[in-house]
């Protein structure tokens, strides 16, 4: 039996019975090889007549799948490193805030509280800087609480200064003074306990016209009484910090107030639409304390000016006209038309229209007050003084009184009739804005339609009748429950 040399590198022996057992075939590894009794130059590889060239092939492809095995070990190697890890970590955080950031109706997640808001609903509002923090006197109110929202969304650090007699909208994420009344300073922040402001937003405030010519001592208590209270001790605050050896304590560099419409009156049909040169008209005692609280803001301004150094705290006044949207509350009869129709027309009733019906109005939606009252707040000085202005806050579009009766109608698909009665004192006959000066002083624009703002406000009274109705079935099963019980 001849063997093959050791240069071939292989030393197969051939078994007596060879003639008689087939060649196996074998694997790749194996590389099959068959013998006969030929010489060592026949000797076949891998089913090739040519000796040099399957061994060539086989020395190549073994490298391929050392080298696949290599990167295959290589990576291994790296997911099980520090690296890695950190690496993944990221990916997955990134992941999660991008989900958390997002609902499917496009809505974004707070930095603080859990109100998601549009991107136009915080359009134009920067995020807040370190340490910055909000006072908000009115904050569990109508208008109080979206602003709360939104402050919170952005990152601020809120407290709310509210003696509920306008709401009960309470946040868990901001810090509350309730109930404390902007009349009595003892209700007013304590300076120098610790508590620290950079922003004062005065909200709180007697809302109705009609109740103003009842009882005018209220508002001014409230309005004027209450406001000069809240301004003094925003410059109290200012003074004790300038002398505080605390590095935390910051001052008060803007104070944003809550103004009315109602200043302008029922003015001449030629002032329209209306601008913040207008002269006051007021018809009210509501209106009457309003416009006096500008006076007070001026004062407040001039007064700070004239101190030599220190803080300096700028002020704006803020004229909204009919604002609207949810948590208006149906039930307060000095509530807003809107809202009053809106709960008429829900249960089928009469919608109640004071007068003829063709009185105009701006109705504006009360996310985009917010929004223009957090504008006016972050609006930086580049006066070395402290400065005070107005602007409107409205839509610059009107519609009468009886447009929006069928426009309700119709958002509600109700029966209701529409029931005129007599008009009320104090009431104005048209009330057209001009909104310009906010656009360019504020950069604010209202981005929300009346019809718009209609729609979700009739969404949003639907959704709390429905709720309302859950959590009575559920009384009453409850009741029941007990009263079975104890026969």
């Amino acid at each position: 039996m001849q063997r093959p040399s050791s240069t071939d590198g292989f030393h197969p022996i051939k078994s007596k019975n060879s003639e008689e057992q087939p060649t196996r075939e074998r694997s790749f590894f194996d590389r099959p090889v068959s013998y006969d009794d030929a010489s060592p130059s026949s000797l076949e590889i891998g089913g090739t007549d040519d000796a040099s060239e399957a061994w060539s092939d086989m020395q190549v492809r073994h490298s391929q799948e050392a080298g696949g095995a290599s990167l295959i070990e290589h990576g291994l190697n790296f997911m099980r490193s520090t690296q890695f890890f950190v690496i993944a970590a990221v990916v997955i955080f990134l992941l999660i805030v991008a989900l958390l950031t997002t609902t499917n109706q496009g809505a974004v997640a707070p930095i603080r509280g859990e109100a998601y808001l549009t991107t136009n609903e915080f359009a134009g509002i920067r995020i807040a800087k370190p340490n910055e923090a909000v006072l908000i006197t009115g904050g569990l109110g109508f208008i109080g609480s979206h602003v709360v929202d939104l402050l919170l969304h952005r990152g601020f650090s809120v407290t709310i200064l509210d003696d509920e007699s306008n709401g009960h909208n309470h946040n868990r994420f901001a810090k509350e003074l309730v109930p404390h009344d902007i009349t009595v300073v003892g209700d007013l922040p304590e300076i120098g306990n610790g508590s620290s402001f950079t922003h004062v937003i005065h909200l709180a405030a007697a809302i109705s016209v009609a109740e103003s010519m009842n009882d005018p001592d209220k508002y001014e208590r409230i309005n004027y009484g209450g406001s000069e209270k809240v301004f003094n001790w925003i410059r109290n605050y200012n003074q004790h910090v300038s002398q505080s050896e605390d590095d935390a304590a910051t001052f008060i560099h803007k104070v944003t107030a809550a103004s009315s419409a109602a200043v302008y009156g029922d003015p001449d049909p030629t002032l329209l639409p209306l601008r913040e040169t207008a002269p006051y008209g007021g018809k009210s005692p509501y209106a009457d304390t309003k416009f006096r609280m500008e006076g007070l803001m001026r004062e407040f301004v001039a007064k700070q000016n004239e101190a030599s150094g220190g803080p300096k705290a700028s002020a704006v006044a803020l004229r909204f006209f009919n604002v609207f949207g949810p948590r208006q509350d149906p039930k307060n009869p000095y509530s807003g038309v809107i809202s009053l129709f809106l709960e008429a027309a829900l249960h089928d009733k009469d919608i109640t229209v004071l007068g003829d019906g063709e009185m105009t109005r701006d109705f504006v939606y009360v996310k985009d007050v917010a929004r223009a009252i957090v504008m006016s707040l972050l609006q930086e000085s580049t006066d070395n003084e402290a400065t005070f202005d107005n602007f409107n806050v409205c839509t610059g579009k009107s519609i009468t009184i009886n447009t929006l009766a069928d426009q309700v109608r119709q958002k509600m698909n109700s029966s209701s009739d529409v029931k005129h009665l007599a008009p009320r004192d104090g009431d104005i006959r048209e009330s057209t804005c001009n909104s310009e000066k906010a656009a360019k002083g504020l950069q604010f624009t209202s981005t929300v339609t009346q019809e718009e703002g209609l729609e979700n406000t009739a969404m949003w009274f639907r959704e709390q009748s429905t709720n309302s109705g859950e959590r009575k079935l559920e009384y009453q099963s409850h009741t029941q429950e007990i009263f079975f019980k104890s026969l």
